[in-house]
């Protein structure tokens, strides 16, 4: 499902519309509830009684009020192959470390409304065995999992995400992930985690994997701790999927084989296998089921950064954004861009989505 947009005249034709439009879509309401910024809560009853929630704003524009719809998935974590690393490298790298390294950080960024909290509770559900104690502070806790601790910080009672990573630490947890680290004092506390044996995963948001090392060194790290806490660095974007259903094939001509092959970079091309690989492009068409839009559902695209020990020199001397990346792009690391185009060729999206997304100055 999409997120949708509405518009109308006042609170009362907003409110009709969207719940002529939960009726269409077969949900069922459960509750309504008009503030300055109001919940409209529907929830999908299948076989497991999974929910959607959609949080509806209202901005109190001018002439016409729009009402924004983000789902989120209640309780309930998405297997790990569903996080669809399509790089080869990225998936081997992230499992092998995920299970059997002992003193890592690992760190998931991107902008906001990029489900980031889905592919951690991915990970974590890999990572969730009785013999293991995993301890969460999230804002808020959206997911959840039997065999996880989760508590959700609250700023009001002066209860953050700092002052959670030091109560978890008294407990000795294998594992803790922390919602989102957003100063100085959070990400400290989290290296000395790493570095005294625990596994920390936590979000960021920044515009590339690489820039998540940046960004973290501007806050006051030292890169001396931080770069042999560093396990790696999972950044993720959502792209619009086409529609299963409607969906056609078509065999590309010269000069699209072209395009994609100078976004995804002569040499990158060639060696990651895309040359002899097989294509199945393609193109949005519009039927009923996608509301004739031609796309329904989002999928991911990532970059997989993994700190091995050269980019750790890098760390150490504070090396520039443009040496970083390349320095993850000759140990193996898919860009964004270049994940989005396996992606195109393997028929999931098109081209124009994936500009949207990543636009022509990110790699």
């Amino acid at each position: 499902r999409e997120p949708a947009i509405y518009g109308g005249e006042s609170l009362e034709q907003i409110n009709q519309q969207l719940i002529d439009a939960t009726v269409a879509a077969g949900h069922e309401l459960l509750s309504l509830q008009s503030n300055a910024e109001y919940e409209l809560i529907q929830r999908i009853h299948d076989a497991k009684q999974q929910g959607v929630e959609f949080i509806i704003i209202n901005p109190g524009a001018f002439t016409h009020t729009s009402v924004a719809l983000r789902d989120a998935l209640l309780g309930v974590e998405i297997p790990f192959i569903e996080v669809h690393l399509s790089n080869v490298h990225a998936r081997e790298e992230f499992r092998r470390h995920s299970y059997f390294s002992d003193i890592a950080e690992g760190v998931i960024c991107g902008f906001g409304a990029n489900s980031y909290h889905l592919a951690l509770h991915a990970v974590l559900s890999k990572l969730n065995v009785p013999e293991r104690k995993i301890w969460t502070a999230e804002d808020p806790v959206e997911i959840t999992q039997d065999g996880l601790q989760q508590v959700q910080v609250q700023s009001k009672i002066n209860f953050t995400f700092a002052m959670a990573m030091r109560a978890f630490l008294r407990a000795d947890p294998d594992v803790i992930l922390i919602g989102e680290m957003r100063d100085r004092e959070t990400a400290n506390i989290g290296i000395e985690a790493s570095l005294t044996g625990h596994l920390v995963l936590s979000t960021l948001h920044t515009n590339s994997a690489a820039e998540t090392i940046t960004r973290l060194l501007d806050l006051g790290l030292d890169p001396i701790n931080f770069s042999d806490a560093l396990l790696g660095v999972l950044a993720q974007r959502l792209m619009r999927t086409l529609c299963a259903k409607c969906k056609q094939p078509y065999e590309a001509d010269e000069a699209e084989k072209q395009r994609l092959r100078h976004f995804y970079g002569e040499d990158a091309f060639v060696e990651h296998g895309l040359e002899t690989r097989e294509w199945e492009l393609c193109r949005a068409v519009g039927c009923t089921e996608c509301g004739g839009t031609g796309y329904k559902g989002r999928l991911a695209i990532h970059e997989m950064l993994v700190c091995g020990s050269r980019l750790r020199n890098l760390i150490n001397r504070r090396a520039g954004l443009d040496e970083l990346r390349d320095r993850a792009a000759k140990d193996g690391m898919r860009t964004m861009r270049q994940d989005g185009i396996e992606k195109i060729v393997s028929g999931y999206s098109d081209y124009s989505q994936l500009m949207q997304v990543v636009g022509v100055g990110l790699g």
